[in-house]
């Protein structure tokens, strides 16, 4: 009769399997849904976009706050903010790789701030490319999923969490996670490269390099628990 301990295992990977399942099924959503933006877009891969946004911000003040705003900041050519905040307002040209230009108006508690960006360019083969990335990167995770199921299914059925079907799973999961963290990296640089208009840069997640690491870990202390348990059989 199993104990208390295995069984709430077991229950454990009963939950875990039931998630990873309708996990699954969210993934292979967002991959269909992908594949057909990255259709469409290969359908007018020739054009372009091009955006230009604009923002208000309204800001409210007590004391010399432009005095100590000029210290930190410049709008254009301007030297003091002041110059640029009148009644009907004052559009400045801004230099800048983010804003186009930039206007103020003065209110009762203090004034209102309009700021329009840069038209920004965007072609649809750069976005192909990046859809493509992004399908890559949700097939990875399915991958990943797969194996969680089958950890979870393991966890389920064990006798003991030190077997070899729970440790072999685990070492599966485990190593599939890999090309999904760096995909997740790769798709997070293109992306934000896309947007900015800057270079490539992929930035590193700690957390789910720390998580594979982690997990690797307790596989190295299952693998002891294992060994342990076959002596304690034997000597038995």
């Amino acid at each position: 009769m199993k104990n208390k301990g295995i069984k709430g295992i077991n229950t454990a990977g009963l939950i875990g399997y039931i998630i990873s399942v309708l996990l699954s099924i969210a993934v292979i959503a967002t991959m269909v849904i992908t594949g057909i933006g990255t259709a469409g877009a290969i359908a007018i891969a020739d054009k372009e976009i091009k955006v230009n946004m604009s923002t208000a911000i309204d800001i409210s003040s007590t004391g010399d706050f432009l005095g100590t705003l000029n210290k930190f900041m410049k709008v254009g050519e301007v030297e003091n903010l002041e110059d640029i905040i009148t009644e009907d307002g004052k559009t400045v040209k801004v230099d800048d790789s983010d804003l186009s230009e930039v206007s103020a108006y003065k209110t009762e508690n203090g004034f209102l701030v309009n700021a329009k960006t840069n038209e920004k360019v965007f072609t649809i083969k750069n976005i192909i490319v990046n859809l493509v990335a992004t399908f890559i990167f949700l097939l990875t995770v399915e991958i990943a999923v797969h194996f969680l199921a089958s950890l979870m299914k393991a966890l389920r059925k064990c006798e003991t969490p030190f077997c070899e079907s729970v440790i072999k799973s685990m070492s599966r999961f485990a190593v599939s996670l890999i090309p999904a963290v760096f995909m997740n990296m790769v798709c997070g640089g293109m992306w934000s490269s896309l947007f900015s208009g800057s270079g490539f840069a992929m930035t590193v997640n700690l957390g789910s390099v720390l998580l594979v690491a982690v997990i690797f870990l307790l596989i190295a202390v299952f693998k002891y628990g294992a060994l342990l348990q076959q002596e304690s059989d034997e000597t038995l």
